[in-house]
Parts: C-alpha cells; sequence; structure tokens
C-alpha cells in the first residue's frame, strides 16, 4: 500500500528595499559641521514596506534577517574639506567612505551585509569636517534592502 501525501508549505516573506538621495529639490552641500551629523536623504526614489524613514533618515528593520546596505557620495574637491560618510547601526559605527583631493569632483561609495534583529536601526552620519554635495541628478544615496529573513 503506497500512501502519497502533499504538503502545501506557505510562506510569508517581507519585502524591504528602499533607496533615496540627499535632496529632494536643488542643489548643494550638506555640511562641514564640527561633529559627526546624522544625513537624512528627502528624495525617496523607492520604499517598499516603508522601513525607511525620510523625516529622520533612519531604517528601521521590520524582519530578522541579512540586509544589504550601500551608500555613494559625491562632492568637489576641497584643499580643506574632504567628503566622508559613515554607516552606523545601532549608534555602532560599521563602515565609512572617504574621499579627498583639493579640485575637481570626488566620489566614493562602501557598503555592508548584516543581520539585524527587528527594530535595529541603519543610518548616515556626515563625518566632522566633511561635506557632500547632491543636486537633480542625485549622486549622493543611501539604499538597503533585505536579502533573507532568518
Amino acid at each position: 500500500m503506497v500512501y502519497l501525501f502533499s504538503i502545501e508549505l506557505c510562506v510569508s516573506v517581507k519585502q524591504v528595499a528602499f533607496s533615496a538621495s540627499l535632496r529632494a529639490s536643488g542643489e548643494g552641500y550638506l555640511g562641514p559641521f564640527d561633529t559627526k551629523t546624522a544625513m537624512v536623504f528627502r528624495h525617496v526614489v523607492t520604499n517598499i514596506g516603508n522601513a525607511y524613514n525620510p523625516n529622520t533618515g533612519f531604517f528601521t528593520a521590520p524582519v530578522r534577517g541579512v540586509y544589504h546596505f550601500d551608500f555613494h557620495i559625491h562632492g568637489h574637491g576641497n584643499p580643506s574639506h574632504p567628503s566622508s560618510v559613515a554607516l552606523f547601526k545601532n549608534g555602532d559605527h560599521i563602515c565609512i567612505s572617504y574621499a579627498r583631493q583639493p579640485s575637481h569632483d570626488v566620489n566614493s561609495s562602501n557598503g555592508a551585509r548584516l543581520l539585524l534583529e527587528v527594530g535595529d536601526v541603519m543610518y548616515l552620519k556626515l563625518r566632522e569636517n566633511s561635506r557632500v554635495y547632491d543636486n537633480l541628478h542625485h549622486p549622493t544615496t543611501f539604499s538597503g534592502h533585505l536579502l533573507f529573513t532568518m
């Protein structure tokens, strides 16, 4: 006697992805400041799952899982002010992006894959004495997405 069983497994996976650039309109610099300053990316291109808050600049993990974040910064060369941004998780420094030259445009980027718990917060800070530039072409961006749940 042979028994055939069919078990249908339904798994609900939260879809989470965001991408935003620094300025919602116009052009200009952010910085320099004397201390590290949280960055708020106001031009939201994508915010699937609504985990990114364009009023605070914070991404808050809605589910436990591995996430990928990347950020790209743009600046104009300046002998006194580099373009440097740091990624933070719950107040802890993860990595930086840094570019410095006396003239011409500078671009830099970095990223990380991290295991986040529900409620963990990711954000960027402009490093002290640094400045970045953004305009209608959106060269300064912050993005992230859920790779898989755990």
